[in-house]
């Protein structure tokens, strides 16, 4: 694990306010010197939750959990502690240090990379599969939704082609089996052999609040079951932590946003001129789809 000193740690939490950062996750009220609310992390009716802004800590006379701004931030999240530091530290707006990694480390960090560089060849491979004569059916259904060319480019849209024609398109750039399968674009079939985790579909890459692609979701345009099938969490993806078109929405002059059920609710509505829209992505938990919004707009 990097370390940091901890001269730095105590400057990055001597510069946020723990009643300001326990409040995007906790409905607080002032009672004397301290602040009370419902505790996050067990279930109750009546407020043990105390938050001490002098002393800088909470705790929750229920449960017993306590800590610093720091440890909230952990726990809460279910994050390191140096995933958490990089979050206080970004609200601080204080700039981390590079630091020297382990070889492990490094290997991880390098296949975290690799992974981003083949969602984003994908994303640009299957939209160009969108304009080609194999994909008449994807070509159809968006007519069908009325969604224009600009709207296609905005966001990507494209179709996925046959057994292995992402992974052999992938091998041909120079990608390494290892960096693929992290991907989970490709998998491994039942013969063995590698076999691309979507086919035929109409593809919506999924994209961070850095612009980044991270996964896909795939809607069948026939028969196939399930209609909708999503990228599993991945080194570059978690479904809880993410939401369809915030990368979009966090760029909008609006003080709010609409959650939408679906790809296609999110992008109609921007093809309207509504830009303030994400979508949920399927399998994510109401309450981690709340903290991913909160970080953005409180």
């Amino acid at each position: 694990m990097v370390r940091y000193e901890s001269g730095l740690i105590e400057e990055i939490k001597a510069n946020v306010n723990i009643v300001d950062i326990i409040s995007q996750y906790v409905v607080l009220k002032r009672k004397g010197r301290n602040y009370f609310g419902l505790c996050p992390f067990h279930n109750e009716k009546s407020p043990s939750f105390s938050v001490s802004e002098n002393k800088q800590i909470f705790h929750c006379f229920g449960c017993g959990a306590g800590g610093d701004a720091l440890l909230f931030i952990q726990k809460i999240e279910n994050i390191s502690f140096n995933e958490a530091l990089e979050i206080l530290a970004e609200k601080a707006n204080i700039t981390l240090p590079k630091i020297e990694t382990s070889k492990e480390e490094q290997e991880k960090l390098h296949i975290q990379e690799k992974v981003y560089q083949i969602n984003e060849f994908a994303a640009n491979y299957f939209h160009k599969n969108l304009y080609n004569s194999s994909a008449k059916p994807a070509q159809e259904y968006v007519k069908k939704r009325k969604l224009n060319n600009a709207t296609l480019q905005n966001f990507q849209i494209g179709y996925s082609g046959n057994f292995d024609d992402l992974y052999q398109e992938l091998k041909k750039n120079g990608f390494q089996d290892q960096e693929i399968f992290e991907s989970k674009l490709v998998i491994r079939s039942k013969n063995g052999k590698p076999s691309d985790a979507f086919k035929r579909r109409l593809m919506f890459p999924i994209k961070d609040v850095k612009d980044r692609v991270i996964a896909f979701g795939g809607r069948a345009l026939d028969d196939s079951k399930p209609k909708y099938i999503n990228s599993p969490d991945t080194v570059c993806y978690s479904k809880g932590r993410n939401l369809y078109g915030l990368n979009i929405a966090k760029k909008t002059d609006k003080d709010f946003i609409i959650m939408v059920e679906g790809y296609m609710d999110a992008i109609s509505l921007h093809q309207r001129g509504i830009n303030n829209v994400v979508a949920s992505l399927r399998n994510s938990s109401y309450r981690e789809t709340v903290k991913t919004i909160k970080k953005i707009y409180i």
